[in-house]
């Protein structure tokens, strides 16, 4: 019977210092922001953006190839030159919507439908460029270091030994 009431009283304290534990503990968000404090230390500011150099060139080539489709837009008496408005799409539905009938004068004919094409093909890339932007962002890295040049903050990310299929990370502040 004591054995009995012994085990009880220990497995009662333990669960009573867990539960002290767990209530006076405070929990980690990953949204926290950690300031470490060194003297002096040399901080970077770290954050992702959408890549400027690819939007960059994404406006530039949409734009390059965009406003003389808009100027055939606008000059042509075609209707099928009305699709012209539509960034991206409207050089395929012009192409697709042009009549084969040419009247002997094919060779100019066949030029637009190159220039079609190629503008179609350009708007595309540069479509394509805006939206690898935001794909493929742009990271700055944060250094965080003493005034003499060693790191204020190391952090370690290892998986785990035994192939558990975990990570542990480690670090000193």
């Amino acid at each position: 019977m004591k054995a009995l009431t012994t085990r009880c009283l220990g497995t009662a304290l333990a669960l009573g210092a867990l539960g002290i534990a767990l209530g006076v503990s405070s929990t980690a968000r990953a949204e926290e922001v950690v300031i470490a404090k060194t003297s002096e230390p040399a901080v970077e500011r770290s954050g992702t953006l959408p890549n400027r150099n690819l939007l960059r060139s994404g406006v530039f080539t949409l734009g390059a190839s965009y406003v003389p489709a808009l100027v055939v837009a606008i000059e042509s008496d075609r209707p099928s030159d009305d699709h012209l408005y539509a960034p991206i799409v409207g050089p395929w539905l012009d192409l697709a919507n042009r009549s084969d009938d040419c009247d002997g004068g094919c060779g100019k004919e066949t030029a637009n439908k190159v220039l079609l094409v190629t503008d179609g093909v350009f708007q595309g890339i540069g479509a394509l460029q805006i939206l690898g932007s935001l794909i493929f962002p742009e990271t700055q890295s944060v250094a965080i270091a003493k005034s003499d040049g060693t790191p204020a903050v190391t952090l370690t990310v290892a998986s785990t030994a035994h192939g558990g299929g975990g990570l542990m990370a480690y670090g000193n502040f």
